[in-house]
């Protein structure tokens, strides 16, 4: 069918007088079960063409047999200008009213690292389950469009895909109480996400905003997986999606410290309330001697809270069931045994909450 889908889509000229899919406007074209899903890629200078070309494209596609309806993303290779740097001795804080994308929840908690590989998303995950736990309505956006975790997270896979409803909203996946949305769920799992940097960031904003979060009324709390680092996609989605607060995940070497600082630092310039740090990885208990073993080290996140002068929320153990529950799509606040590893992240929620 997608040999026909392009076919169609060739024949829709692009401004450049070529078809669409020959000038490299369509990008990440995926069917499944007649659900069209691509990205509408367009020059930086032809940025106006976007609309037109949409609106032909899903007349196009819906006339084509077979096709029960159309997921389009636009985006454009156009370079988004620098915010503003504000006053490093007093950063204002955005009001979420005044943020440009739409609110999705009473609260937006961000969870930021300054490097990939300190179990920022596993952490992220098993937060918003203990949270829901509680009986609150919880959503975890994957913000990671390079390397999206939430569908392994979850157990939904990267063949879940999103339902719309009659304004080509998207319907959030749902597991383990939680309502979720990443990229993971559009574009094939084999699949490189090669984007430039304006590109991603449009692709995540359609994410945050065109998602149905609570049927349309909202959650009491999304939680936002950042991307790893300190860049722009992660400093505009800061700003954009005012971020009520925000934790710092690190694990507990010194060279994971000095890259969450960048974190800290992320987020007080462009005024983020950080609620405080974690410890990831902290210790790990081995079950034949007893013995805990500092196999990272020890002593980074308090390092940072007393460089920075942040909360230091907790320590979650480095177990082999935070791996397996990861690896499996079973996280570990879900398993009916009580263990040290849950208590640990029921420490960080309460400790959340109590800030928010």
């Amino acid at each position: 069918m997608l040999d026909q889908v392009r076919d169609v889509l060739n024949r829709i000229k692009s401004p450049e007088g070529q078809g669409l899919v020959e000038s490299g406007y369509i990008q990440g074209l995926t069917e499944d079960r007649g659900l069209i899903r691509l990205v509408l890629e367009a020059p930086a200078d032809r940025a106006n063409a976007l609309a037109p070309l949409k609106a032909a494209v899903e007349d196009a596609l819906k006339a084509l047999p077979g096709v029960s309806g159309t997921q389009i993303i636009t985006t454009t290779q156009t370079t988004s200008k620098p915010a503003p740097e504000p006053a490093a001795e007093a950063p204002e804080r955005r009001k979420p009213a005044d943020a440009k994308l739409p609110r999705p929840a009473k609260h937006v908690l961000g969870v930021a690292s300054g490097k990939g590989g300190v179990g920022k998303s596993t952490t992220a995950y098993n937060l918003a389950v203990a949270l829901a736990r509680d009986g609150l309505k919880v959503g975890i956006l994957d913000a990671d469009i390079y390397g999206p975790s939430v569908p392994l997270l979850s157990g939904l896979g990267s063949d879940a895909k999103p339902d719309l409803d009659d304004k080509k909203r998207m319907i959030p996946l749902k597991a383990h109480g939680l309502e979720l949305m990443s990229i993971g769920f559009l574009v094939p799992q084999d699949s490189a996400t090669v984007w430039r940097g304006p590109m991603v960031q449009n692709a995540l904003f359609q994410l945050y905003g065109s998602t149905l979060w609570g049927g349309g009324a909202g959650l009491d709390v999304l939680v936002v997986d950042l991307p790893p680092g300190t860049g722009d996609i992660q400093l505009s989605l800061a700003q954009q999606s005012a971020l009520d607060s925000a934790i710092i995940v690190t694990t507990p070497q010194d060279l994971s410290m000095i890259d969450a600082l960048k974190g800290v630092s992320m987020l007080e310039k462009v005024g983020t309330r950080i609620l405080g740090v974690v410890e990831n990885m902290s210790g790990f208990l081995c079950s034949n001697c007893g013995i805990v073993h500092q196999i990272f080290g020890a002593g980074a996140a308090q390092k940072l809270k007393d460089l920075k002068n942040i909360d230091f929320l907790g320590a979650i153990p480095l177990t082999l069931e935070v791996r397996e529950g990861a690896d499996s799509g079973n996280p570990v606040m879900q398993n009916t045994v009580e263990t040290e590893t849950q208590k640990a992240y029921l420490h960080l929620k309460d400790g959340i909450l109590s800030r928010i």
